[in-house]
């Protein structure tokens, strides 16, 4: 599906090209202002306001890579990354502050999330088959003393739980450490750990034009050490953002592309992507919502500038504003899951975030992993071919026939969709099962990943992640 014309995609390029190279854009970090103002940009010291030459947002874009590979450390979840927008993957949203508990009955429990709480989180991801990436989720608010070195026990209880690729929102002054913790997931081998990274870094801009300090360090340490690095923006249409959407998506492209050069100017031929977390504002429930039809808008036409560029994108989707798991939930997910998929989006990510991305539900994420097949069978389309438009079997069939016992209904039997949390049965059939409202039948499935999935990791592994986590904690405490 196209939200935009080929025409209104070149327009909103053309007014990021202005924007970036005629308002200018903050950038508060030495280093950036000297390697953007090396290669010919236009940077006031004292201001710290650089305009950027369009020459050199389209040689960035021309040296960002197209599509490539995102590791997995056991080799097991590797996916492609592309922008043409023929594959769609998908993962959750972070960071958050809360989880939501489902104690059964109908019965919620929303409180902080703890450090145990993001082990659990990334074995539920472990062990849904149709989310293809993680972030980091929520944060450990039981670790907010400043004792220990929060950000790398969270990567920690990820990583050792879960092999699937890593989308990090790293703090700057521990990009060394991450880079430890990756090396260390590939055996201690550096070399092959830059070159097959399963760590991607992201950061986020600070709307409207801003690259603050954390956004340009992160990226200088992202092409340092070959992350793939995702160049995030969460503009807020109406606040700090225009309230027109186009113009909403134009300063979010600016920002984006803003980032991407930046980093390209790093270590030109560095992995990117185009991300954005770039929504409304609500003003009257005053919330910037990520359930609102506007976010699915934003980040479907995104995902069609990504395309424009040829490079990778992340746009939030599969997300609620729900404060449960419930047909609001549901809904909301659904609507804006399937509107950047069908746009080609390369990934969609907030499967199981709800209340605005605040809270994670290990329900919700596991509904939301039932629901993935079924968007893509509505991506797959209808095929229109001699053999499938089937005419000699209608034939053969006649008026009133059936086609339960054709070849073609017994080989294709299993392509149907059918989902497993989902239920399609009668209502007699149903309440003779037990009759299990979905969340139920979810949480069931919650219970038997964290019953029976086991760390992917081997020991030898978690144990040198653990030194690395201690040798922080150590220094902290001096």
């Amino acid at each position: 599906m196209k939200f935009l014309t080929d025409e209104e995609v070149r327009m909103i390029d053309n007014t990021s090209v202005r924007i970036l190279s005629e308002i200018g854009i903050s950038v508060n970090h030495d280093d950036s202002l000297d390697i953007l103002e090396k290669n010919g940009c236009e940077v006031d010291r004292k201001t710290k306001m650089v305009k950027i030459p369009e020459s050199l947002i389209r040689d960035a874009v021309d040296h960002s890579p197209s599509k490539f590979e995102m590791k997995s450390y056991d080799g097991k979840h590797d996916m492609l990354m592309s922008s043409d927008g023929s594959v769609v993957n998908f993962g959750n949203l972070g960071i958050g502050t809360r989880v939501c508990h489902y104690d059964g009955q109908g019965n919620y429990d929303t409180r902080d999330a703890t450090i145990n709480d993001i082990a659990k989180i990334a074995k539920v991801i472990e062990g849904c088959e149709n989310i293809n990436y993680t972030t980091q989720p929520v944060s450990a608010m039981d670790l907010m003393d400043g004792n220990v070195a929060r950000t790398l026990h969270e990567v920690e209880a990820m990583v050792t739980n879960t092999a699937k690729p890593y989308l990090l929102d790293p703090i700057p002054e521990y990009m060394d450490d991450y880079f430890l913790m990756m090396r260390a997931c590939y055996g201690g081998d550096d070399e092959f750990a830059r070159k097959n990274s399963c760590f991607m870094m992201g950061s986020c801009t600070s709307s409207p034009l801003q690259l603050d300090t954390p956004f340009c360090e992160i990226s200088k340490k992202s092409a340092e050490y070959g992350f793939p690095f995702m160049s995030m923006t969460m503009a807020m249409a109406g606040t700090t953002s225009p309230i027109d959407l186009a113009g909403t998506i134009a300063i979010h492209n600016a920002e984006a592309l803003a980032g991407i050069t930046l980093t390209q100017l790093y270590n030109p031929g560095n992995k990117c992507l185009y991300g954005s977390c770039t929504t409304n504002f609500d003003f009257i429930s005053n919330t910037a919502p990520f359930g609102s039809p506007e976010n699915a808008l934003i980040s479907s036409c995104n995902a069609q500038l990504s395309q424009f560029y040829g490079i990778p994108c992340v746009n939030s989707g599969g997300i609620s504003d729900s404060k449960i798991p419930d047909f609001q939930s549901a809904a909301e997910a659904t609507m804006n899951g399937l509107t950047p998929a069908l746009a080609g989006a390369s990934n969609v990510f907030g499967v199981g975030m709800i209340e605005l991305g605040m809270t994670f539900s290990m329900e919700q994420a596991v509904m939301m992993d039932d629901l993935i097949p079924l968007i893509r069978k509505v991506m797959a389309g209808v095929v229109v071919n001699e053999e499938t438009l089937s005419f000699d079997r209608i034939l053969e069939a006649g008026v009133g026939g059936d086609f339960i016992a054709t070849p073609e209904s017994m080989n294709k039997m299993f392509d149907v969709s059918h989902p497993k949390i989902f239920d399609r049965t009668m209502f007699d059939e149903w309440k003779g099962n037990g009759g299990c409202y979905t969340v139920d039948v979810a949480h069931e499935k919650v219970m038997d990943i964290l019953q029976n999935i086991q760390s992917p990791m081997e020991k030898n592994t978690v144990e040198e992640i653990s030194k690395i986590v201690k040798e922080a904690d150590r220094k902290i405490k001096q």
